[in-house]
């Protein structure tokens, strides 16, 4: 019996040891914001919690552009490209590796992880892929037009970028059967997917505002129109229902509801901001919770019974 008292009390304060790391965990939890700064000729990428940009963090810069990025939270890696150069890094900016260079400047890139992959545009009219290490470089599409912004659709196997044309365009992930789905507007840029609700994002840059449309380019909706801005980058965090876009002019990282409400200044940076990319904290499940905590209750009435 007294081993068994022994037991039940240690198993109650590991049980109340984790819930309490849980708890603690999911509390301190943020999402984070990381972003590419500078312009055409260097460029700097920085991060911070989305509750406190003002405290963002230099994590690599380099001495030519910087503009588009993408995090890998598969393997905790972040790409980003710009003036003829693809690289990846940690997630602190450590161990930088050049993995493709000489392709022109480029301004969308979009990760495939679970395959192994990785995509890019070209001012120079292309789109290339190739495994994460750079390696098996090849390019999956050629268009006669400068091409922008870049997201991809893994759930329903597609590719979507913003071109010269204002048009914005889907593929396969192959970069087969690419067809035009709507007018960005008057330069569309930055472009992201909020592929479970069937819509997605994008920044027209020239024309001074964020729009949202269904993937398949119908229902188009204005959800922002800047005054002295010219947005440029777009990603969502879906988990919290908002967009967040960068502009130029302004030197602003602004966000709004997923519906174009609530709009908010977040930051203001030094240097002209250029793509974002956001890692979404993910709650703790209420379940886990309920679970730990039933699971404390039971271990307390065991051991006032073996009292």
């Amino acid at each position: 019996m007294k081993d068994q008292i022994i037991c039940i009390k240690h198993g109650i304060v590991i049980l109340l040891a984790l819930v309490v790391w849980l708890a603690n965990m999911n509390q301190a939890s943020a999402s984070t914001l990381y972003w590419t700064e500078g312009g055409f000729s260097s460029g700097v990428l920085r991060r911070a919690d989305v509750s406190s940009l003002g405290n963002s963090e230099i994590i690599s810069s380099t001495t030519f552009a910087s503009t588009a990025i993408a995090i890998d939270g598969v393997n905790s890696q972040m790409y980003w490209t710009g003036d003829g150069t693809l690289q990846r890094s940690d997630l602190n900016g450590g161990s930088v590796e050049v993995i493709s260079s000489g392709f022109g400047f480029s301004e969308g890139i979009a990760l495939n992880p679970m395959e192994n992959s990785v995509y890019w545009t070209t001012w120079d009219g292309t789109i290339l892929m190739s495994d994460l290490d750079g390696n098996n470089q090849k390019t999956i599409f050629t268009d006669t037009q400068q091409l922008y912004g870049l997201d991809i659709d893994l759930t329903n196997g597609h590719l979507y970028w913003t071109a010269d044309d204002t048009g914005i365009y889907r593929s396969d992930l192959d970069g087969s059967n690419a067809q035009y789905i709507v007018d960005g507007g008057t330069e569309p840029l930055g472009i992201t997917l909020d592929v479970n609700n069937g819509k997605m994002y994008w920044a027209d840059w020239e024309g001074q505002s964020i729009w949202k449309s269904n993937l398949d380019g119908s229902s188009v909706e204005e959800l922002y129109s800047s005054v002295g801005g010219f947005p440029i980058g777009v990603t969502l965090d879906p988990l919290d229902g908002k967009v967040y876009w960068s502009e130029w002019g302004t030197n602003y990282i602004m966000r709004a509801n997923l519906d174009g409400g609530s709009v908010e200044t977040l930051y203001q940076t030094t240097n002209s901001p250029w793509d974002l990319a956001l890692v979404s904290a993910v709650p703790l499940p209420p379940a886990i919770v309920m679970f730990c905590s039933g699971l404390f209750l039971l271990l307390t009435r065991a051991r006032y019974r073996s009292n």
